[in-house]
């Protein structure tokens, strides 16, 4: 289980980013309003929502464990 990514915000749309982890580009789905607080070649830490299926791998990044925390609820 991945419980947080630190990395440089690699790119960033409107609800999909990649965060750049050592060379690794991770695709973070976040919510508007932290899409809109990330910085495209900034540093980011998000915490992450590992949503794992037979046919999909999905990741869901928050800028506050709190917001994580209800997402899971």
């Amino acid at each position: 289980m991945i419980a947080y990514l630190s990395g440089v915000v690699a790119s960033n749309s409107l609800e999909n980013m990649i965060l750049d982890v050592r060379g690794v580009g991770y695709g973070v789905r976040v919510t508007a309003s932290d899409a809109s607080s990330l910085t495209t070649g900034k540093d980011a830490k998000l915490y992450i929502y590992e949503h794992i299926r037979e046919d999909q791998h999905e990741l869901f990044g928050f800028v506050n464990e709190s917001t994580k925390q209800l997402f899971e609820q």
